[in-house]
C-alpha cells in the first residue's frame, strides 16, 4: 500500500499544479473548462485509485481492498459526477468490488450521444457523434511496470494523460435557447392536439358534437358552413360564426330548451378548422404550413422545426397582410415563462425570423454559461442576470471581458464587482467570470495520524490543545513526543517548521509546550504505524523548492540506528534529540556513547567544506543545534546483532530451535542438545546451510541450461550425419534434473567433530542439523535390474550387493560405479584385476550407484556429472523426508 499512497500523493500534486494553469484560448468557456478539466482532475485521483486497486487485485493478493470499499461507501454524489466527467463510472466499479467480479476493461471507451435529428447532417449520416473519454493511464502499462516506476515517472505519465484529456474534452459555448427546438417536422398535417381556450371564436369549418337526451336521445355532429351557420334538425339554421365557443354553446342550449320540450343538450367542440401560414426567414425549414386555427407563433415554430442556427430568438415577427402585427421575444418565454406576446395565428399569416442580432458569450462561474443574443441588455450586470446570476463558487470581485477592438486586435478589459458593473457590452464580447481560488485563509489545519482531519477558523490565542482536543481524536499508536507545525507566512507563502511535544501540550494546556497557532498553520501528527516518507514528502519537497542562495533548504537527515531513518524538516534551533524523536526514537541496537553529525559548511565563499562533529547522545543531544542539510548518523552497538537460530531435529535428547551466539560451534551445540539417543545414526547426520542451498540452486539452474543446450546440439549433430537421435535416457535424466531442488547439504564427519579429530564447524544463522535413526539397509540404485535396498551384511562387497539387485543393465557404466556414504560423501571404488575392489568398506546407510553409460549413448562428459548430482541431492532430500 505504500506505493499506492505515493501514487495518491503524486496525483494530488499534479492536480494542484493544474489548478493554477491559465488558458490562452479566450473563445472557450470557463464554465466548460471547469466542468471538463478542473473537476475531472479532482476526480482523477479518486477514479484512478479505484482502477489501480482493481487492476492490482487481479495480480496481487497484497492489496487492501477494504480501502476501496470504504471509498465506495463514502463517495458523494458530487464525487461520482466528477468521476463520470473524468471517464470513470464509480457505480460500476463499486458494484464489481462488492461482487468480487473480474476487472472491467480499462482501455479507452467510447460514449455515443444521440444528437437531435435536426443536426443529423452536421453529425453524419447516422446522426450520432462519438467522443472519447479520458484514458486510464494504468491501461498503458502492466502492473509490474507501474510498481517499478518512481514517483517522478508516475507524475510524468499522469501529466501526459491529463493534457490529452484536456485536448479531447474542451468544447465551445453553445448558443442559448436553440435546444428548445430539438425535433424535426414529421409531416405537414395540422397539429390538432392543442387545448381549446374558452374564448375560441367559431368560424366556417369548425364542428360541434351535440348529444340530446331526455324525451329524445340523439347524437349530432354539425359543421359551420360558409355562411357561418349550422343546420340543427327541428331548429333550422342557427348562426354561430363570430361567437366564442362558450357563447355558441349557451345559445344552442337555450334554443333546445325553449323549442324542444323535455330535451336537454350536451355540447362539445369537435373538429376545428385548419389554416395555412408561412414560416420564412432564418427558419429551420422555411415554407408554407397547415396548422390548427388554435395555433400561436410558438405552436407553429415547434411544429415546423424551429429556428435555424443563425436565426434570431428575440425578434420573431408576425406579419398579416403585409403589416407587422406583433413581435415575439423567445427569451421572455425561456427565462421568465411569459407568453403574453405569443399571438394567435390567422389564415395567411407570415412568421418571419430575421438573422441573429448582437451576441455576447458568458462563461465561467455563472449558472447558464452560453452565447446570448442581446435586446435591451446593455451592461455587464444585465448580461450576468440573463445568464442566471453567479455561482456560489464565483469570484465576485472581478471579471474579464475579451474584446476585438476596432483595429482587429484582441484586448482585455477588467471588470470590478461585475454584479453591479455598468460597463457597456459590445457585440462579440466574451465575458469570463472566474472561479474563486480554492485557497483557505484564516484557518488552521489538523492532519496526519488523526481519525478525522479537519480545519477550523483561526482565532487569537488558539493553541495546539484547542485544535487537537484530546488523545482520543488520534489514531492508534500516535507519536506523542513529536508533532510538526507548518507555518505559512503571507504574502509569499514561505514555509517554516516547529516541533511540538504533543503529550506535554495536551497534559498542560496553556503552557509553554502548548504553542499558539497562527493563521494558515498546519499541525501534522505522526504515527508509529505509518511511513514518515509518505507523511512528510510534500512538506520536504516545498522546503527544498524554496531554497535559494540566501537560504539553504531547511531539511536534515538521520541515518543508522533509529526507528525511521530518512529526511525531516528542520525547525528553528532544532536539536539532535528533537530529530531523533521525529525519527521515532533510538533503536535498541543504538550506540549512545558516540554519534556523528556530518555538515556542509558554506563559510568559505570559494568552496564548500565538509565537517564532522562527534556528539555523545546521553550528554549533549539536547544542546547540539542542527543546521541545514546536516546528517545525523546513529551508530550501531559494537558486536550487536540479532540472535541467530539453529534447528536441531531427529535423534537427539532435546530437539528444537536453539539461539546461538557469534562463533558458537557444532560441538558445543550438540552438548546443549543433550547428546544423542540410543537410536541415533550419528554417521548419517545431515547438516544443511541456507547460503549453500542458494549457491546450489544457482548451480542447478546453470547446469539445467547447459544440459538443454547440449541435448539440443547432440540431436542436431545426429540429424546432420543421418543417424537416429535416440536420446530417451538422456532426456529422462534431464527431466530428473528439472525436478531436483537444492538442499544445501554440508558433508561433515560427525563422530570426528565430536571427538576432536577433525575441525569443529562454526555455526551460522539458519543452519539445520538432522540426526536420523539408525539405518540397517544398503540401497542399490541406477542401472541395475531391480533397484532396491538390502539388509546390511558386513561380509558382502558392493559387487555382491549389485548382484543381489539382479546385476547391471546393458546401459550401465561399471567403470564409474560410486558409493554415497551415509554422511553424504562419495567414494569411488579402486579396481584392479578381475573386478576385485580394494579399500572400500560398505557401512549401514550407504547407497551404491550404478550410473548410466553416457559414453555409449553420447560423448558428453557433462552427463556423468549430472547423474552424480541428481543422486546426491536425492539422497539428502530422502533423509529430510524420512524424519
Amino acid at each position: 500500500m505504500l506505493k499506492w499512497t505515493c501514487l495518491e500523493q503524486t496525483l494530488m500534486k499534479s492536480i494542484y499544479q493544474k489548478r493554477n494553469l491559465t488558458t490562452k484560448t479566450y473563445v472557450q468557456s470557463e464554465k466548460t473548462l471547469n466542468k471538463v478539466i478542473y473537476a475531472p482532475m479532482k476526480a482523477f485521483k479518486f477514479g484512478l485509485l479505484f482502477i489501480a486497486l482493481f487492476s492490482f487485485h487481479l495480480h496481487s493478493q497484497q492489496v487492501d481492498m477494504s480501502q476501496a470499499r470504504s471509498m465506495c461507501a463514502n463517495a458523494t454524489a458530487q464525487q461520482k459526477q466528477m468521476a463520470r466527467a473524468a471517464g470513470y463510472d464509480l457505480d460500476s466499479l463499486c458494484s464489481q468490488l462488492q461482487t468480487q467480479g473480474t476487472s472491467s476493461n480499462t482501455g479507452t471507451t467510447a460514449t455515443v450521444t444521440q444528437l437531435p435529428q435536426r443536426n443529423a447532417k452536421q453529425a453524419g449520416d447516422d446522426g450520432v457523434v462519438t467522443k472519447k473519454e479520458a484514458s486510464n493511464p494504468l491501461s498503458l502499462f502492466t502492473p509490474e511496470q507501474i510498481s517499478a516506476m518512481s514517483p517522478a515517472q508516475l507524475a510524468r505519465v499522469i501529466e501526459q494523460v491529463e493534457l490529452k484529456a484536456q485536448e479531447r474534452t474542451m468544447e465551445p459555448l453553445k448558443s442559448f435557447g436553440y435546444d428548445l427546438f430539438a425535433g424535426e417536422p414529421t409531416s405537414f398535417e395540422p397539429n390538432l392536439n392543442i387545448p381549446v381556450p374558452a374564448n375560441f371564436v367559431m368560424g366556417p369549418g369548425d364542428s360541434l358534437n351535440i348529444q340530446l337526451f331526455g324525451k329524445v336521445s340523439q347524437q349530432l355532429s354539425l359543421v359551420v358552413n360558409r355562411n357561418g351557420q349550422i343546420t340543427f334538425p327541428e331548429l333550422g339554421p342557427i348562426t354561430i360564426a363570430g361567437l366564442s365557443f362558450d357563447e355558441a354553446r349557451q345559445l344552442l342550449k337555450q334554443r333546445v330548451k325553449e323549442q324542444m320540450i323535455g330535451v336537454e343538450a350536451s355540447i362539445t367542440l369537435g373538429e376545428i378548422r385548419s389554416i395555412q401560414v408561412f414560416v420564412l426567414g432564418e427558419a429551420y425549414k422555411p415554407g408554407a404550413y397547415t396548422v390548427s386555427s388554435l395555433s400561436t407563433i410558438t405552436n407553429a415554430l415547434f411544429a415546423t422545426g424551429g429556428i435555424g442556427d443563425i436565426g434570431s430568438l428575440r425578434n420573431i415577427q408576425l406579419k398579416r397582410q403585409g403589416k407587422l402585427v406583433s413581435t415575439l421575444d423567445l427569451y421572455d418565454l425561456l427565462l421568465r415563462g411569459d407568453t403574453q406576446d405569443d399571438a394567435r395565428l390567422m389564415p395567411g399569416d407570415v412568421i418571419y425570423i430575421p438573422p441573429i442580432g448582437t451576441t455576447v458569450s458568458v462563461a465561467g462561474a455563472v449558472k447558464r454559461p452560453a452565447i446570448y443574443e442581446l435586446s435591451n441588455e446593455k451592461t455587464v450586470k444585465d448580461v450576468i442576470a440573463m445568464a442566471g446570476g453567479l455561482l456560489p463558487t464565483a469570484y465576485k470581485q472581478e471579471a474579464q471581458i475579451t474584446r476585438i477592438n476596432d483595429e482587429g486586435f484582441t484586448t482585455a478589459i477588467a471588470v470590478e464587482k461585475p454584479l453591479n458593473s455598468n460597463i457597456k457590452i459590445k457585440s462579440g464580447d466574451y465575458l469570463s467570470i472566474k472561479q474563486r481560488v480554492e485557497i483557505t485563509r484564516d484557518v488552521v489545519k489538523l492532519s496526519g495520524h488523526v481519525l478525522r482531519p479537519k480545519q477550523i477558523a483561526w482565532r487569537p490565542n488558539l493553541r495546539v490543545s484547542d485544535l487537537v482536543g484530546s488523545v482520543s481524536s488520534l489514531k492508534p499508536m500516535p507519536q506523542l513526543n513529536s508533532a510538526i507545525i507548518i507555518h505559512e507566512s503571507l504574502p509569499l507563502r514561505k514555509l517554516s517548521v516547529d516541533v511540538v511535544d504533543l503529550a506535554a501540550a495536551l497534559q498542560n494546556p496553556g503552557s509553554q509546550f502548548d504553542f499558539k497557532l497562527q493563521p494558515q498553520d498546519e499541525l501534522i501528527v505522526i504515527g508509529y504505524s505509518e511511513s514518515r516518507e509518505v507523511q512528510l514528502a510534500s512538506v520536504i519537497e516545498k522546503l527544498e523548492k524554496q531554497a535559494s542562495i540566501r537560504q539553504n533548504a531547511q531539511v536534515v537527515s538521520v541515518s543508522g540506528m533509529v526507528r525511521f531513518p530518512g529526511m525531516y524538516p528542520l525547525a528553528d534551533n532544532m536539536t539532535a534529540q528533537q530529530l531523533i524523536n521525529l525519527a521515532g526514537g533510538l533503536a535498541e541496537s543504538a550506540y549512545t556513547l558516540s554519534s556523528e553529525v556530518t555538515r556542509i559548511s558554506f563559510e568559505n565563499k570559494e568552496e564548500s567544506m565538509v565537517e564532522h562533529h562527534v556528539i555523545e547522545l546521553s550528554k549533549n543531544a539536547d544542546s547540539f543545534i542542527l543546521k541545514s542539510r546536516d546528517v545525523l548518523n546513529i551508530r550501531q552497538l559494537p558486536e550487536y546483532r540479532e540472535f541467530a537460530t539453529i534447528e536441531v531435529k531427529g535423534e537427539v535428547r532435546f530437539p528444537g530451535t536453539y539461539r546461538i551466539k557469534k562463533g558458537e560451534t557444532l560441538r558445543s551445540l550438540m552438548k546443549r542438545a543433550g547428546g544423542f539417543t540410543d537410536f541415533a545414526h550419528i554417521e548419517a547426520t545431515l547438516f544443511t546451510r541456507e547460503e549453500l542451498k542458494e549457491r546450489e540452486a544457482r548451480q542447478l539452474r546453470q547446469l539445467r541450461e547447459r544440459l538443454k543446450a547440449d541435448l539440443a546440439n547432440s540431436q542436431l549433430e545426429k540429424a546432420n550425419v543421418g543417424e537416429n537421435a535416440n536420446l530417451s535416457s538422456l532426456q529422462q535424466l534431464s527431466e530428473s534434473l528439472d525436478s531436483t531442488e537444492a538442499v544445501g547439504r554440508l558433508v561433515i564427519d560427525m563422530p570426528s567433530v565430536l571427538s576432536g579429530d577433525s575441525e569443529d564447524v562454526i555455526l551460522k544463522d539458519g543452519d539445520s542439523i538432522i540426526v536420523p535413526a539408525f539405518r540397517q539397509e544398503i540401497s542399490v540404485v541406477g542401472e541395475v535390474q531391480y533397484p532396491t535396498s538390502h539388509l546390511f551384511d558386513p561380509y558382502l562387497s558392493f559387487e555382491e550387493y549389485i548382484e543381489r539387485s539382479g546385476g547391471e543393465t546393458d546401459k550401465a557404466d561399471d567403470d564409474r560405479i560410486y558409493i554415497v556414504k551415509a554422511d553424504g560423501s562419495v567414494v569411488l571404488p579402486n579396481k584392479s584385476g578381475w573386478i576385485n575392489a580394494t579399500g572400500v568398506t560398505i557401512e549401514p546407510g550407504d547407497t551404491i550407484v550404478v550410473p548410466l553409460d553416457v559414453d555409449a549413448t553420447n560423448s558428453l562428459g557433462l552427463w556423468t556429472q549430472v547423474s552424480q548430482i541428481v543422486y546426491q541431492i536425492a539422497f539428502a532430500a530422502a533423509a529430510l523426508n524420512n524424519l
